[in-house]
């Protein structure tokens, strides 16, 4: 998250850790108890910090919008391309709710700021629904996205856009559709899940996506119990062992509000 600087001040260009009193005692302020639970000993989730000790979920619109604005950073993020990626992953939720991040430099590095759009319409999204797996659960996924498209949900899933995707990079493609503005991702969540590179792209291309919300947008389903690095542990999810396809599908038709 904190990119190319350490994690207590990439957090500090948004919260006072040093006029903010520690949780722990040993320390006399947030700077010293965010590293020595986040750092030093690790034994404070990501969830912990974010939700739990500086209530981002919790903040008003300028305090988040001033988190965005340090995640993008050019002081923050590892390159130019890197930026780039984050900022157009977070445009493509903020500008259908009538924000933006913009920037008024020309050259590098440049400064992002959220601002109000001018409120042109935006088309609909693509997908209401994307699926991340990986190929080991096909099976089960691919009776998932039969049912939900049968039901008329929009979904992307990798077979069904064999031409769409022919010819395309990838890397950015894959970037653009699950960090987009479809209304909820479906992980399927697994050993080899975690293990493989291209779940791996969608999943960070997801998270980017969820930063930017503060509205539930990764449905996890769990085929085991591999923990998944970036995903909030306070994150509900369902277990595929309790759930048939045809139930999973249901329990999404009921999330769209289609049931």
């Amino acid at each position: 998250m904190e990119g190319r600087v350490d994690l207590t001040s990439f957090l500090s260009r948004v919260w006072p850790l040093g006029q903010m009193p520690s949780t722990d005692p040993r320390f006399k302020d947030a700077t010293g108890d965010i590293w020595q639970h986040m750092v030093n000993n690790s034994d404070w989730t990501m969830d912990d910090l974010m939700v739990r000790r500086l209530g981002l979920l919790d903040a008003d619109d300028s305090l988040f919008f001033k988190f965005l604005e340090a995640y993008v950073h050019p002081r923050v993020r590892r390159s130019d391309s890197e930026q780039a990626t984050a900022v157009e992953g977070l445009n493509r939720w903020l500008v259908p709710r009538g924000y933006q991040l913009a920037t008024r430099d020309q050259g590098s590095p440049r400064r992002y700021h959220v601002e109000v759009t001018s409120g042109t319409s935006v088309p609909p999204p693509a997908y209401e629904v994307v699926l991340s797996f990986a190929g080991e659960q096909r099976a089960y996924v691919e009776e998932v996205a039969r049912i939900l498209t049968a039901a008329g949900v929009r979904i992307f899933y990798d077979n069904y856009e064999v031409a769409n995707i022919w010819g395309k990079n990838l890397v950015e493609h894959l970037a653009e559709v699950y960090g987009g503005t479809a209304r909820y991702c479906v992980m399927f969540i697994s050993a080899d899940y975690v293990a493989k590179i291209w779940p791996s792209h969608e999943r960070r291309s997801a998270f980017d996506a969820a930063i930017a919300r503060r509205t539930e947008y990764i449905l996890p389903v769990r085929f085991d119990a591999t923990p998944v690095p970036g995903l909030l542990t306070s994150v509900h999810y369902v277990e595929a062992l309790n759930y048939g396809p045809a139930e999973l599908a249901h329990l999404i038709l009921q999330k769209l509000g289609r049931t």
